[in-house]
């Protein structure tokens, strides 16, 4: 058998990890065998165990995809001076354009972190380093002058966590859930938190109007 090129390989690795995300999503982690998920990526039961050898493993597997794929999204929310925009742009890049089925499995693995110490550990790691990051975009603003925080930076990264939880689990478990008319509040309840100081380039009645 040819041997499969990089390219080739990383294809089959997304794919199944794209199958995986599904079926723990339709299933639920338990339900979802690796039978199941050798099924719907198309591949054998020995390809698969090659890439991940474990549904643990396969978890992380996605979370160090998806933990890539939202570090991507703040390296390229650049240096904007627009501190209520970039969260805009975050919360609608990193939670609301992402389909329903994705909010589900992660509500699937974090239930699972909760009983198996190898998921919560994976989990443990993924929080510490979004929560990082988001630190990092709060030093920023506040060295650029652009936000002026009313509570300790620490209290504000757990409460912006709090509310990107928050969107996730009402989008999984809701399906009248309509985000995009609450996204005004929630960029509110940040513009409290953070205070931005408005500039030309950022007005902050923009996004911090709450809906009517």
């Amino acid at each position: 058998m040819p041997k499969l090129t990089d390219e080739q390989q990383a294809q089959r690795r997304k794919r199944i990890l794209d199958a995986a995300e599904h079926c723990f999503a339709l299933h639920g982690f338990h339900r979802s065998t690796m039978q199941l998920i050798c099924k719907a990526a198309g591949i054998s039961a020995g390809a698969l165990y090659l890439y991940f050898p474990s549904k643990e493993a396969l978890i992380e597997g996605l979370t160090e995809r998806d933990r890539e794929e939202i570090m991507v999204r703040f390296a390229e929310s650049g240096r904007s001076q627009d501190f209520m925009g970039l969260i805009e742009g975050l919360l609608r890049g990193c939670i609301l354009a992402q389909p329903p089925e994705k909010a589900i499995m992660c509500i699937e693995i974090g239930a699972e972190a909760t009983r198996n110490p190898a998921i919560a550990e994976t989990m443990a790691r993924f929080d510490h380093s979004i929560r990082g990051s988001i630190r990092m975009l709060l030093e920023h603003a506040v060295t650029a002058g652009s936000i002026a925080p009313v509570l300790p930076l620490d209290d504000i990264v757990m409460s912006l966590a709090l509310l990107g939880d928050g969107l996730f689990w009402r989008r999984a478990v809701d399906p009248t859930f309509d985000a995009e008319r609450a996204l005004p509040n929630i960029l509110s309840m940040v513009a409290a938190l953070v205070r931005p100081v408005a500039t030309a380039a950022s007005p902050v009645s923009e996004h911090t109007e709450p809906c009517r």
